[in-house]
């Protein structure tokens, strides 16, 4: 139910709260929530309470649905959430275990017949950070002539989200992050229509890790009945353990909290009682199997295949056609992998980086890295042979697997005919200028485009995500056109109903065009091919193994 409150003092959390006539209320069953009503007839809910917090006997568990609460909360632009506590953290202001809160933007004219486009953000951060929280919406819901609903919230990373083990699947959850993403995606169905959206017109759009986490949802047939599209940037597909395949992850983390030499049960319940300080010395990565002790692997706790929310490795399951068939967005930046490769100086640098971060790599591929990914021009503040880590991480670990699903929905038979049912899908590279990126060696990078998509407003609050200086100068032409082509995708599932009238039209991906990708670049927007070479070299990552131990 959607109200108005009256000019009366209520009682909110701990104390007391004079509510504004104009604030905007809504009853979700288990609690109301009082919001903002921001200037540019935006209503601003933040901080709201999606599932219990996730700490003692709920760690490692599926997250709860939240207690009931009688007295009317705040969900104010004073009470953001915390987010999730990642891999080498500290607890600080505003970083915690208790973190699972959704943040929600709607037009103020919204009501429950509204039927608005629903917008859900997962943010990324390697399954380790929650890198991008407390995004703004209000922008893009004004952007969107007010037809739009935006939610993001936060998930738990690390070890509190992904640590895995024979002990976690009896006496826990596995892939909690994940359970608690599809929990969100729950809650919107339940309660998104009081706030005016559609529950039948759910887009689910994900960047980095968040893109990775679409792409898994997409692999579950039940999940089918959560979203009407989905958008992934950068879509991060790292190693694809089996359950099994992280026993020695698991004792290594109970043995640095002081957990083990005890019965399954009691180690579980040790794990329970453990503060998040405790917890967080075992919350670092560590050396995959038959790795040297450096360099360490860039992100140590991912998804695994469990049998039940992912059941085989991701990008076979994709090839097989086992995916949920909806309209697409998927793309990458050109320099995925700056931020994260190997400052290498010598050819062996990269072949180690890349082997510490893929275990199985063969002999035969480790060798033949550096033959796709020779010596190149060198780029500011790095070594000479960085330019060759950094695409032979971004290609294998990024763009490659994307370029992958892309292939996998748009597969064709011998009469050149699609083999599944059709699929619209668009796909974007973006290879964005930046003078002040260039300079530090760093192109457009892995995350570059987030302020172009929000507004560099919106995203400025974040705390980790800053976006570039040059959207408020020389690329500032581009953030309207990136952001309408998202907007009309959310609101229409194409990218082009609601474009910019300046913008081109964007081309569907098709697996034998020429030009299948929308260049996203200030003064060169247009539609380019994949070029052959890196056709090439994706073949080569597509068909490594991205286990971590030999299979028995």
């Amino acid at each position: 139910m959607i109200r108005l409150l009256p000019a009366i003092v209520v009682a909110v959390g701990a104390g007391c709260y004079a509510a504004n006539p104009l604030s905007p209320t809504v009853e979700l069953g288990y609690s109301t929530y009082v919001g903002t009503r921001l200037s540019n007839e935006v209503d601003e809910f933040i901080g709201i309470r999606y599932a219990q917090a996730p700490m003692g006997n709920l760690r490692f568990r599926a997250p709860q649905p939240p207690k009931q609460q009688t007295e009317i909360q705040r969900a104010t632009s004073e009470q953001f959430g915390d987010y999730c506590i990642g891999t080498n953290e500290t607890l600080a202001h505003g970083v915690s275990e208790d973190c699972l809160f959704v943040n929600l933007w709607r037009p103020s004219n919204a009501t429950r017949k509204s039927k608005l486009a629903v917008w859900v953000f997962i943010q990324g951060g390697g399954f380790n950070l929650n890198y991008s929280p407390n995004y703004n919406g209000s922008e893009v819901v004004e952007k969107s002539d007010n037809s739009i609903v935006l939610v993001n919230f936060n998930w738990r990373v690390g070890v509190y989200g992904f640590l895995a083990g024979r002990n976690v699947g009896e006496l826990g959850d596995l892939n909690a992050g994940l359970l608690d993403q599809l929990t969100l995606l729950q809650w919107v169905q339940d309660h998104i229509q009081k706030f005016g959206g559609d529950p039948d017109h759910v887009v689910i759009h994900g960047s980095s890790a968040g893109a990775g986490s679409v792409a898994l949802h997409l692999l579950h047939p039940d999940n089918a009945r959560l979203f009407a599209g989905a958008i992934m940037e950068s879509t991060f597909i790292p190693t694809q353990p089996r359950t099994s395949e992280l026993e020695w992850q698991y004792d290594h983390f109970v043995q640095t909290v002081g957990c083990n030499k005890r019965t399954a049960e009691l180690q579980m319940q040790c794990l329970r009682q453990k503060t998040t300080d405790e917890l967080q010395k075992g919350n670092v990565a560590i050396p995959f199997p038959g790795m040297p002790a450096q360099p360490l692997p860039v992100w140590p706790w991912t998804p695994c295949i469990d049998g039940h929310l992912i059941m085989d490795k991701p990008l076979d399951m994709y090839k097989r056609g086992e995916f949920i068939r909806v309209p697409m967005i998927i793309g990458n930046n050109e320099n995925e992998g700056a931020y994260f490769a190997a400052n290498a100086s010598t050819d062996d640098e990269v072949r180690l980086f890349m082997t510490s971060n893929y275990p199985q790599l063969s002999k035969k591929k480790v060798s033949a890295i550096t033959n796709y990914y020779p010596q190149t021009k060198p780029v500011p503040q790095h070594a000479e042979w960085f330019p060759s880590a950094e695409q032979a991480y971004g290609e294998s670990t990024f763009t490659c697997p994307a370029l992958a699903i892309l292939h996998a929905a748009n597969q064709l038979d011998d009469n050149q005919g699609p083999i599944y049912a059709d699929v619209d899908l668009w796909s974007y590279h973006m290879n964005i200028y930046d003078e002040a990126y260039v300079n530090m060696g760093l192109g457009c990078p892995h995350g570059y485009e987030e302020g172009l998509i929000f507004g560099p407003s919106g995203t400025k609050i974040s705390g980790r995500y800053q976006p570039p200086a040059s959207f408020s100068s020389y690329n500032a032409p581009l953030i309207s056109i990136v952001m309408s082509y998202w907007i009309s995708f959310v609101r229409t599932l194409s990218p082009n109903v609601h474009k910019e009238s300046s913008a081109p039209i964007w081309e569907r991906w098709s697996h034998g065009a020429g030009t299948s990708k929308l260049l996203i670049r200030l003064g060169e927007l247009g539609m380019e091919s994949v070029t052959e070479d890196q056709k090439e070299r994706c073949e080569f990552w597509n068909e490594m193994d991205r286990s971590l131990l030999k299979s028995t």
